[in-house]
């Protein structure tokens, strides 16, 4: 597979989710049923190359949900919904802005009173007459959208069909509350309506006021152990080719056994991750091992099954589980481990939960490893995979599933004045608050970043987090882990401003730069995708404060892999040792936090050097990396280092 690559001013920009994927798959070979090429796994599940074996089939299909609508009290009407969608998308003295949120009102309508299937061949009708301007993920609008096959021609060797989206859609259209979930879908979604700025926190909600003990971090103790911080999987256990667009049109052709820029991860690129790493350091000092998510491959949705995502799911964690043994990974879910991708629904849409299912895969596969208890489990299976649970060195880990505040989860697009619809943030405040009370340490661990571009979190639950994390920090919380953008990055939350609580309500926008507070660390990916090398991270942390004192960077180059007979790894950077320069002038016995790597965005704004250095690192050393032309580019990423939320990273332009 592959990403589909954009530059703006000089920034390179992934394309996730809800951006729109090359169609790639329509002229692959078949998957090979016959066991062959198989790869050593050390005990785990038995993996092969190239598409054999017993990887579920491109064409399976997944019931679709059960409807909620029509709504109680609602019965059909005999509206004529096509003849007023032409006429909407029609009318010349309109914006597009205009065009959307009155075809989504339309679409509204209909959900509440109309049986699924009306409203679904109405959003297909939609997409079809708008034409290119509607990215999509799947061959077709109707295999995009519809829950069955149209024809045999829909559905074939590398496509279901029907990806049963609409289904989902019309769910949230159903359930949208106000103009402003109308026209943030919009913005989202086409990109065709105003940016929604965030709404003012009423933290009163969510906890009591800071006190002056939660200011300062406690001294770490000059004692470490290693943890290992894995991000981005991706694995891909089909043929493993590409699409090139030449001159002659669209040539598919084989990629490396061993990886390639434009691909997922090739199970031999995959497990090569952990059989090379004691080439590098003493296994034996990893206490632990972080995964902030994203397992399956990026194919469309019309190619991804319910069956293909718990089969990648239990081939993934299986496979860690041999590699790591009694280290414990713990785990996070990622925007690509669902069906369909990046779909989550509050438990109060309907009587149970259309996605059940995936939570419970999840938090079983994690204590039956090991990685965490029965109580852990049971928390997770009935709240979004989302817990909280106790290392054995003291570290309060809480994992929160990020797709409740991602861009691509469209059950977000309803009740958006609500920054916590699912309640998993009110859980991490909580979880915070009783952490606080008995002196324990913090890591949360999530995907999707809140900040840095403001590109990929909405507004609302971003600045929600923020708040949370600033309440928090620098007493309880030690560290904030992502994954999600593939590249190696950093992302600071700073204190807010004085002016920034009036009336109870906080103005997340306000922030006080003189005041570094938290670290989010970025992981970078394990998948070379969007053209970028593969990595993952060893991190030194103090054994009795849990602050992070060290991160190492290992890649491997997958511009050299069709010269490998076995993928090749290699250490990359160090961080303390590549940003300890100039005026940053820190102590080697005190942590990587925030104030850190505040002055080392300081040493950025004077330096397009070492601007230019971060984003090489950031693509995992990659062939051919881009780098800041001037003093704007460079001003940018030093503001985008500086973002913990949405609005934060709009503001860098």
């Amino acid at each position: 597979m592959r990403f589909q690559l954009a530059i703006d001013a000089g920034l390179l920009l992934l394309a996730e989710s809800v951006f729109a994927y090359p169609h790639v798959k329509r002229d692959l070979p078949a998957l090979d049923t016959n066991p062959q090429n198989s790869i050593s796994n050390r005990g785990g599940p038995i993996l092969y190359y190239n598409g054999s074996g017993d990887v579920p089939r491109y064409d399976e299909t997944t019931p679709a949900p059960s409807p909620i609508t029509p709504l109680p009290g609602r019965s059909p009407t005999n509206e004529d919904y096509p003849g007023k969608l032409a006429a909407i998308l029609s009318a010349t003295s309109s914006s597009r802005c205009d065009k959307c949120t009155q075809t989504v009102q339309l679409l509204r309508r209909a959900a509440v009173s109309e049986r699924v299937p009306t409203v679904v061949d109405l959003l297909i009708r939609w997409c079809e007459l708008v034409g290119d301007a509607f990215e999509l993920n799947a061959a077709s609008c109707y295999s995009q959208f519809a829950a069955t096959p149209r024809n045999q021609s829909e559905r074939g060797e590398f496509s279901s069909g029907a990806s049963q989206m609409g289904d989902y859609m019309v769910q949230v259209f159903a359930k949208m509350q106000s103009d402003a979930d109308v026209s943030t879908f919009c913005f989202y979604y086409r990109k065709l309506c105003p940016a929604p700025a965030p709404i003012q926190i009423d933290e009163s909600k969510y906890f009591k006021p800071k006190p002056p003990s939660a200011q300062v971090a406690p001294v770490p103790s000059g004692r470490t152990f290693d943890v290992l911080h894995i991000t981005d999987w991706h694995l891909d256990p089909r043929p493993y080719r590409f699409n090139e667009q030449t001159g002659l049109g669209t040539i598919s052709q084989a990629a490396s056994r061993y990886g390639s820029l434009k691909c997922d991860t090739p199970a031999d690129l995959a497990i090569s991750t952990f059989t090379t790493m004691d080439q590098f350091f003493d296994r034996s000092k990893v206490e632990f091992a972080i995964f902030t998510g994203d397992i399956l491959s990026h194919d469309e949705n019309d190619q991804l099954s319910q069956e293909y995502v718990e089969w990648e799911e239990r081939v993934t964690y299986d496979t860690f589980k041999a590699h790591m043994g009694d280290t414990p990974v713990y785990a996070t879910l990622g925007n690509h481990d669902s069906f369909p991708e990046a779909f989550a629904s509050p438990n109060s849409l309907r009587s149970g939960n259309s996605f059940s299912w995936n939570y419970e895969l999840h938090s079983s596969l994690w204590e039956n490893n090991g990685w965490i208890n029965r109580d852990d489990r049971d928390y997770a299976r009935t709240h979004y995979g989302v817990y909280a649970h106790t290392t054995k060195q003291g570290l309060r880990m809480i994992s929160i599933n990020s797709d409740f505040w991602y861009r691509g989860n469209h059950y977000n697009f309803y009740d958006t004045a609500n920054p916590d619809n699912s309640g998993v943030l009110a859980f991490l405040a909580d979880e915070l608050t009783a952490c606080e009370n008995r002196g324990q340490r913090v890591w949360i661990i999530a995907h999707v970043p809140t900040g840095y571009d403001g590109s990929q979190a909405l507004p609302n639950p971003s600045a929600l987090f923020h708040s949370i994390v600033n309440r928090f920090s620098p007493a309880t919380i030690a560290a904030v882990f992502f994954g999600h953008t593939h590249e190696d990055q950093l992302q600071i939350f700073y204190d807010f401003a004085g002016n920034s609580l009036n009336n109870g309500l906080r103005d997340t926008r306000l922030l006080d730069s003189s005041k570094p507070l938290q670290m989010g660390f970025i992981g970078p990916s394990v998948a070379p995708l969007p053209g970028l090398n593969a990595g993952y991270q060893r991190l030194q942390v103090d054994s009795k404060t849990f602050s992070v004192m060290g991160v190492q960077t290992y890649i491997a180059n997958i511009s050299q892999s069709l010269e490998w007979t076995t993928p090749e790894w290699k250490f990359e950077y160090d961080a303390r040792e590549t940003y300890n320069i100039g005026g940053v002038n820190w102590p080697n016995t005190s942590p990587l936090n925030a104030t850190f790597y505040d002055k080392v965005t300081a040493e950025m704004a004077g330096s397009l050097e070492l601007v230019n250095k971060y984003i090489r690192l950031g693509t995992k050393s990659v062939i051919n990396a881009w780098s800041c032309p001037d003093a704007i580019c460079q001003q940018r990423i030093v503001c985008l280092i500086k973002s913990g939320s949405t609005a934060a990273g709009q503001a860098c332009g």
